[in-house]
């Protein structure tokens, strides 16, 4: 028999989650969904004939009944994580959470404290973790093949359309409604710099600014909105025609992946963008549907499309909005034993991905993860350089998704998580260090456990 969950949040994530049900319906099954948004919790119910009786437009009303699944995955908006989870233990329910578990230290240390007190499994969407690249860096250093680790550079290079779509637009582009971006964004990466250090941190320090996305870095004449006329649409690379109706963007991430035959199609689609639309094959790509337009919209038709870019958040110049997110930010932890951990968070990258490095004292490791990915060791003994083969994700982590719900349905088995609620506040302490050090100037002194 397969495993029951609800969903509470039936957005860009939860869906994702639940698309894993799709895929392995003997495994698991969807029993209930609550969301706000009539059209998601609608597509949702249809998608895994909920009966109409299990679909709510709240968290509370769905919490409020008698149990109706083994698990619940929670992925409403940041600021409504903490909340629902410790009802959803207090009901009986294991939990898939969405990162960031809390927006705050004490709210973290109440969803830490709640899955203790009721017993019930408590899973940070840490998905990271899952993918087989992180998996095998993770893997050498417990075999020791670095030796003991010294320093960890690990570097989160935000595409700038990406950038554009989410902190300065979209709905984490401020840090007083959603999260401070090294919450928002590098949760994940905070996760992985304490999971390969394997020590509590000890201090934080962290700067940052948002030196381009202001309106003193507008075009000479640049209205509101991209769709009222702008003068400089054909030079800016944040257009929102092209991003939102062409996908222009998006086409040329996927020219630049490892795999031959996404990257010849999406050059193609490039260079021939008419001819593309006649072809059968690619004409469901002239007017864009995935990512990042299938999160600002139901309707993706053209009219569709263009309607929210002249009356959403997502039309707006990037440069005339209302975000206070930080674009680039460089924190530096240390840890007990001494070793120390650099993470950079950028919103400018040519390229969507991470670059890692870590240094031991029996050699080097170097990656890079996005649009493929490639890992190799350079022993100091022999000089010998080791390519570690890794199963490349082309698509961002897509593969941590389906890994973590993978892990989740076999934790309502009985299994161990692969992530629990210690890890995930030791993360989540270094994120409120770095944003507190970056406010206040200071070193700030923490005291998470290990990861």
């Amino acid at each position: 028999m397969p495993k029951t969950v609800i969903v509470i949040g039936a957005g860009d994530r939860g869906t994702r989650y639940a698309s894993f049900a799709l895929a392995h319906p003997s495994k698991l099954r969807i029993t209930g969904v609550a969301d706000p948004v009539e059209a998601r919790r609608a597509r949702m119910a249809r998608e895994h004939c909920i009966p109409p009786e299990n679909v709510f437009s709240t968290w509370e009303e769905i919490l409020d009944r008698p149990q109706i699944a083994d698990g619940a995955i929670i992925a409403t908006q940041d600021a409504l994580h903490a909340a629902p989870a410790v009802r959803a233990m207090k009901r009986g329910y294991h939990v898939l959470l969405e990162k960031p578990m809390a927006l705050s230290r004490k709210e973290c240390a109440g969803v830490a404290a709640a899955a203790r007190r009721t017993g019930m499994s408590l899973n940070v969407c840490h998905v990271l973790r899952y993918t087989d690249f992180f998996t095998a860096v993770k893997r050498v250093i417990d075999e020791g093949l670095l030796g003991d680790i010294y320093t960890i550079f690990h570097a989160e290079n935000v595409s700038y359309h990406h950038m554009a779509h989410s902190y300065v637009r979209g709905n984490w582009r401020r840090s007083d409604t959603a999260s401070p971006m090294i919450l928002a964004k590098c949760c994940h990466d905070m996760d992985l710099v304490a999971w390969f250090a394997g020590k509590p941190p000890r201090s934080v320090a962290s700067f940052g600014s948002n030196g381009h996305f202001t309106e003193a870095c507008a075009p000479p004449g640049a209205p509101p909105r991209c769709t009222d006329g702008c003068p400089a649409e054909r030079e800016c690379p944040y257009y929102s025609v092209d991003t939102y109706l062409k996908g222009t963007h998006m086409k040329r991430a996927l020219a630049l992946t490892d795999s031959p035959g996404v990257r010849g199609l999406a050059r193609f689609m490039l260079a021939f963008p008419r001819l593309s639309s006649a072809l059968p094959v690619l004409s469901r790509f002239a007017t864009w549907k995935e990512w990042p337009t299938s999160t600002i919209t139901d309707d993706c038709t053209p009219a569709g499309i263009m309607r929210v870019l002249r009356e959403g958040p997502y039309g707006r110049c990037v440069y005339r909005c209302d975000n206070d997110q930080v674009d680039h930010q460089e924190t530096i932890i240390e840890f007990q034993g001494g070793a120390t951990a650099v993470l950079r968070m950028h919103g400018h990258s040519w390229r969507e991905g991470r670059t890692l490095r870590i240094d031991g004292a029996k050699g080097t490791l170097r990656g890079t993860f996005g649009g493929g990915g490639r890992l190799e060791v350079r022993l100091h003994r022999t000089g010998k350089r080791v390519r570690i083969p890794v199963a490349g994700d082309l698509f961002g982590h897509a593969e941590g998704d389906f890994g973590i719900m993978e892990n989740f349905t076999a934790v309502l088995s009985g299994a161990r998580p692969g992530t629990d609620a210690r890890g995930a506040v030791t993360s989540h302490e270094m994120a409120f260090a770095a944003h507190e050090s970056r406010i206040t100037g200071r070193v700030v002194t923490t005291r998470g456990e290990s990861a």
